[in-house]
């Protein structure tokens, strides 16, 4: 792996994921001030359904067109006709068991239209899912990065206007972003169809390929989100909206750290699906791991020591217990960052079912835990639930790890002085890089 392109293209994630974070902090700062706890937990709660719907109905797509363009098997405008032929099908899942779940786990706050804007967002969604794969399987991670940020910059400006100047409320949220997503998703559309050759047709070979590569990417993503998302759903159901809404803003901010993980991981993907050697990449990616765990253990303590001052300030005096929350989650949080660097290379060396082994579960762990515990502990409850599914799910996969690339179960805590000099040289480079 070429250390200055990993650098180049790790801040070009980075750059971006900032600047999407920066736009979406904004919105739930807009949202957060505008709608308050109960406002923010129904409109946290709507999007939780579609979420969870998309991970299980993109089958594994994005991750299958980086694997199969880096394998170079296949023409690209074959693969490229052939995600937009199956993206017809996957919208149509998505779209009948979302409204399917809805029925399940109907709220009265949930209205027809409410739940028809949010419906609509998938196939658009879908669609920027499978075009960013494709971006990335080329290996063109800027283009893939402009399709993300772009939907928080343009549902940050919606939102302004329709929540803010209209005073349009939880409607006005929810329209911005399913605008931003439709129109992101028909700008992706169109890059696509310039760039490639394009018959939206049935390739046998390479669907059959694709749906038996993606299945398993999709399953194992569903079941990384529904880790991540469970806690939101029950505590729907055994809680109130208010506590969904303290929970939910605890839980935003403290994902925000797995951005440098989250940044390292899509290259490494990126990068592995194109390479032979997979031992030649060992070392780069546990020195990543164990480099990004220190950082965000760093940043965790300063989050731990700001919030109680910043929260009530930002989101509003209603948000003061989401510090508590965040105080709570941070360990999970700091944990996981080893799963989410070294499966970045598993990924790509087309095993993401590895994950399943350990996170599944883990899952299990994790509802049955918040079933115990929400209803005496509420969000601190669904918060302890969450870490002891994340270190289980982390230290098992951390095990399969060692063992397919055959190296030691403690070399991930043996940090060396050549980690600090990669993170010397990729501060300097983005230090110098945010200066021009």
């Amino acid at each position: 792996m070429a250390k200055r392109k990993f650098l180049r293209d790790f801040i070009g994630v980075l750059n971006s994921n900032v600047f999407s974070i920066l736009c979406g902090f904004l919105v739930v700062v807009l949202l957060t001030r505008i709608l308050g706890a109960e406002g923010f937990g129904l409109y946290y709660a709507l999007l939780v359904i579609p979420l969870i719907v998309v991970s299980l109905t993109h089958f594994g797509i994005r991750g299958a067109s980086i694997f199969m363009i880096g394998q170079k098997k296949f023409s690209d405008g074959e693969i490229v006709s052939s995600v937009l032929f199956i993206l017809i099908f996957t919208s149509l899942v998505g779209i009948t068991s979302s409204i399917g779940a809805y029925y399940i786990f109907y709220e009265p706050e949930y209205t027809v239209l409410l739940i028809a804007l949010v419906v609509t967002i998938i196939p658009f969604r879908l669609g920027i899912i499978y075009i960013g794969g494709i971006f990335l399987g080329k290996d063109e991670i800027k283009e893939a990065n402009r399709l993300e940020w772009a939907i928080n910059l343009i549902n940050l400006i919606l939102a302004i206007i329709l929540v803010w100047h209209l005073k349009f409320g939880i409607l006005g949220a929810i329209v911005s972003l399913t605008s931003a997503n439709i129109i992101v998703g028909i700008w992706a559309f169109y890059r696509i169809v310039r760039r490639f050759d394009i018959k939206i047709m049935y390739y046998p070979e390479i669907v059959k390929k694709f749906l038996k590569l993606g299945i398993m990417y999709a399953f194992t993503f569903f079941i990384i989100q529904l880790n991540y998302r469970a806690d939101i759903l029950l505590l729907e159901k055994l809680s109130t909206l208010h506590e969904v809404g303290i929970y939910s803003l605890g839980v935003h901010i403290a994902e925000q750290l797995w951005q440098i993980p989250f940044a390292i991981s899509i290259v490494l993907f990126s990068r592995t699906a194109s390479v032979k050697n997979q031992s030649l990449m060992v070392d780069s990616t546990v020195s990543l791991a164990r480099l990004s765990t220190l950082i965000v253990f760093v940043l965790s303590i300063v989050a731990i020591l700001i919030a109680p001052y910043i929260i009530p300030v930002v989101f509003g005096k209603d948000f003061i217990a989401s510090a508590e929350i965040l105080k709570y989650i941070l360990p999970g949080v700091i944990v996981l960052v080893v799963f989410r660097v070294v499966s970045g290379q598993l990924a790509g060396m087309g095993k993401p079912y590895l994950a399943v082994y350990v996170f599944l579960p883990a899952l299990i762990i994790n509802v049955l835990l918040n079933i115990l515990l929400i209803p005496t502990y509420g969000g601190i409850g669904a918060a302890w639930a969450s870490n002891i599914s994340y270190t289980a799910g982390t230290i098992g996969y951390w095990l399969i790890y060692s063992r397919v690339l055959n190296i030691r179960i403690t070399e991930i805590v043996k940090y060396r002085n050549t980690d600090f000099k990669y993170f010397t040289e990729l501060l300097n480079k983005v230090t110098h890089k945010w200066k021009k």
